[in-house]
This record gives structure tokens, C-alpha cells and sequence, in this order.
């Protein structure tokens, strides 16, 4: 596959340009990274797409194929391939356990295939990347893009699920969505209350132990600080954002960056101050609350690093465990107590309706008291009724069949019985 590179831009930090073979930038994919780039997408975004973008040019270089001849057919020719390949990613997957569950968490181990969703985002990068590349060369009057169709063809979107904002909307292609995959619903995966504190204790420093306390005990996402795509959640916290007087931390919520405060229970605080006393060096001019303590010591803590820490306490446990698990297990018990409106509240949410797709969808409390009435109510039938045939059935000489049939129907019976059998 031809070489198509990431790095990253000089004059703006979260952008990423997209190098060719020859080492000479791509014009035609920057032009458009830059264009989201304005429109105020994500660090996070601008990556996903540059990476997406540098993938088709690489597959389609490996054919001997250029943009200018894309077609519909091209299209899912590339997403094809692009499902029956091995997902990459940093973190090693073993074949040998995928898809496993795990009878702790019943979280199942990662697959080593891509997965429905990552496909469908992979079209929705083509999707936007063509549109911008239609509307451009149609502006200029030039170019052989010039009132073209898109060759990811999108049917009607739905209103309700859309953002209004190029490189955002989740579009759904083909007539009837030919080339997306179908997403399964899964259950949100929590954490068992003595499994969380077993993780909290197994962790190595009091920096680790502080982070999982506030992800169990506040449901914030543990976000991310690094150069290219900013901060935001508990791994984004500056020193600042701590006040223990209030007995509160503020975050910044993903995508809006909005600031967002929710209250810290008691058993955060010795945790922090054994923190601020033993690991972070005083007078550290870094203004991320959470440092590296050995690689990068100093330096902001990054995502990838606390999700190694997190992998290998869970090794040690025998259970597979991700950050956002906390989340969910807070939130859910929240919910579970009627309280959905503070659980949105905590969460973070914009819609509450949201918070109810997620945690409120089914009422478990309510669905195992309907099963037990109904339980009752079936003993107390069997109790005060009498069915003989579900019992002790007992075959007179006069009623040869273990039901109580009528007069007519016995007739009927006996008749098929004394009927000579013949040739079937």
C-alpha cells in the first residue's frame, strides 16, 4: 500500500497533514482537513479523517487507481476490504481471546476484526471529503469534479440525528444504507462495586488511586490532555480546577470544551493530598493537575498512559476494565435511585434524552418486581385450581386418554382409533 503519512502541522497545532509517497503534502486532502479545520471540528476529529483519507489514497494507490476515477463500485470495493482487515491500534489484541467474555466485568475482549461502527464512520470521512471536493470544483467552474455525484451515496438524513455541521453528521449511505453496517445495541458495562475498590487499592500511586476515585465517584470521562487536540475530563484538569473549600472539581466537557462542576466525596481528599504531597514536586510549573511520574515525569499525563496503568491493575485482577466503565456505573445508580434529571446534571448531557437512551431505557427494578407478581400469581392459580391433566393424570376404563376430553370430541377419537390403518 503507497505511503500516506500523518504529521503534524506548523502553523496549527490540531491540524495534521497528509504527506504522499514522494514525501511532497497532498493538496487535495489538506485543503479539505483545513476546511474542517475552520469549521471548528476536534483535534480528535481532524485526526480521525486524516487518517481515514490516508488509508483510501493508500489502497487506491496500491491499485493504480486516481481520485478522479472513484466510482460508487470503487467505493465498496474499499469498504470491503477495509472490513476484512485486521484493525491496527496500539494495543495489542490476542486472537486467542477475542470476543471473550469476562465473568467479572461480562465485558468481552476486543475483537481483532474492525467493527460496524469504525466501517460506518470510515464512509461518512468518504462521504464528506467528495462533497467538498464536488462543491469546490463546481465554485471554480473547473475540475473534472465539476457536478459530479458523490460516489458515496447518501439517501435522505434523518433531522433528528443531525449536527447542521460538515465532518460531523453520521450520514446515512445507500438507498437503504447498502454499504452501512448495522450497529448493535449493547448495554452500557459497569463495574461491580467490590471490583472498583479492588482496583482503586491494587493501583501503584496515589496519583492513580486519586484519578479512579473520581471516575467511580463523579461518572466524568477521562478525557485527555495533549498538544493537538487540547484537554478536557479529569485527565484535562488544571490545578485550578480543584476546590476543596466547595468541596468540587470542574472539568471540561468533550466536543463544546463547556466548563462543567459536580461535588467530590470525602474519600477523594486524603488520596489527593498524599498526591500533592508525595508525587507532584512542588512548584512545578506545569499546570496539569495529573504529571507523568516516571516517562515524561513532569509532563502532562496523557490518555494512552493512564490506560496502561488501568490495563495492567486489571491484569493483576483478572479483569478487563476500561475507564469509561466508571462512568456508567455511577450513572446507572443514579437512575436506578429516580434520579434522572441530576444524573443528566452529572453526566454532563445536553438532552436528557440522551441520559435516558442510555441508562433509563428499561426500569430493571420495575421488570423484576413484574416478574415476581407474576410468579405469585400463577402459584396462587395452581394453588386454587384443579388441573388434573397437569398433575396426577389417571386413566379410567371409561376415559382411555389422559385428558379430559367431551363427550363429542371422545367419539371423534375413538372413531380415528378403530379406523383400519392404510398405505401412507
Amino acid at each position: 500500500m503507497g505511503a500516506f503519512t500523518l504529521i503534524p502541522s506548523l502553523e496549527q497545532p490540531s491540524v495534521f497533514l497528509i504527506m504522499g509517497p514522494d514525501g511532497r503534502p497532498v493538496s487535495i486532502i489538506n485543503q479539505f482537513l483545513s476546511h474542517l479545520a475552520h469549521c471548528g471540528r476536534s483535534g480528535y476529529t481532524l485526526r480521525s479523517y486524516a487518517q481515514g483519507l490516508a488509508h483510501f489514497f493508500g489502497w487506491l494507490t496500491a491499485r493504480g487507481q486516481l481520485i478522479d476515477s472513484v466510482t460508487p463500485q470503487v467505493v465498496e470495493a474499499y469498504i470491503t476490504d477495509f472490513s476484512l482487515q485486521t484493525k491496527g491500534g496500539a494495543c495489542f489484541i490476542d486472537p486467542q481471546k477475542a470476543g471473550q467474555i469476562n465473568l467479572l466485568t461480562r465485558k468481552a475482549a476486543p475483537s481483532v476484526q474492525r467493527q460496524p461502527r469504525t466501517i460506518n464512520h470510515r464512509l461518512s470521512v468518504l462521504a464528506s471529503f467528495f462533497t467538498y471536493l464536488i462543491q469546490q470544483y463546481t465554485a471554480r467552474g473547473t475540475g473534472s469534479w465539476i457536478n459530479r455525484t458523490n460516489p458515496v451515496p447518501a439517501a435522505p438524513q434523518d433531522p433528528r440525528n443531525a449536527h447542521g455541521m460538515p465532518g460531523r453528521d453520521l450520514l446515512r449511505r445507500g438507498k437503504a444504507g447498502e454499504l452501512r453496517r448495522r450497529v448493535p445495541r449493547h448495554l452500557p458495562r459497569q463495574v461491580d462495586p467490590l471490583l472498583a475498590q479492588q482496583i482503586i487499592d491494587t493501583a501503584h500511586s496515589w496519583r492513580d488511586k486519586a484519578i479512579l476515585t473520581l471516575l467511580y465517584r463523579t461518572g466524568q470521562r477521562i478525557g485527555d490532555w495533549n498538544p493537538w487536540a487540547g484537554r478536557h475530563g479529569i485527565l484535562g484538569m488544571t490545578v485550578a480546577d480543584v476546590d476543596e473549600r466547595a468541596g468540587t472539581i470542574t472539568v471540561l466537557l468533550k466536543g463544546s470544551r463547556d466548563e462543567h462542576r459536580v461535588p467530590v466525596t470525602d474519600d477523594f481528599w486524603p488520596l489527593y493530598h498524599q498526591y500533592l504531597r508525595y508525587e507532584r514536586q512542588a512548584g512545578l510549573g506545569a499546570s496539569a493537575l495529573w504529571v507523568g511520574l516516571r516517562k515524561g515525569k513532569g509532563e502532562p499525563l496523557s490518555y494512552a498512559s493512564f490506560e496502561s496503568s488501568l490495563r495492567y491493575i486489571g491484569r493483576k485482577l483478572g479483569a478487563n476494565v476500561n475507564a469509561h466503565m466508571f462512568r456508567h456505573t455511577l450513572a446507572q445508580a443514579v437512575v436506578d435511585q429516580g434520579n434522572l434529571k441530576v444524573a443528566q446534571d452529572l453526566l454532563g448531557h445536553q438532552h436528557l434524552e440522551t441520559t435516558a437512551d442510555i441508562y433509563a431505557s428499561t426500569d430493571h427494578q420495575a421488570m423484576v418486581e413484574a416478574v415476581s407478581a407474576a410468579k405469585s400469581q400463577f402459584d396462587t392459580e395452581l394453588t386454587h385450581v384443579s388441573h388434573p391433566e397437569l398433575t396426577s393424570p389417571t386413566v379410567s376404563p371409561q376415559n382411555h386418554y389422559v385428558f379430559r376430553y367431551d363427550d363429542i370430541t371422545l367419539q371423534e377419537l375413538d372413531q380415528v382409533v378403530r379406523r383400519p390403518s392404510g398405505p401412507l
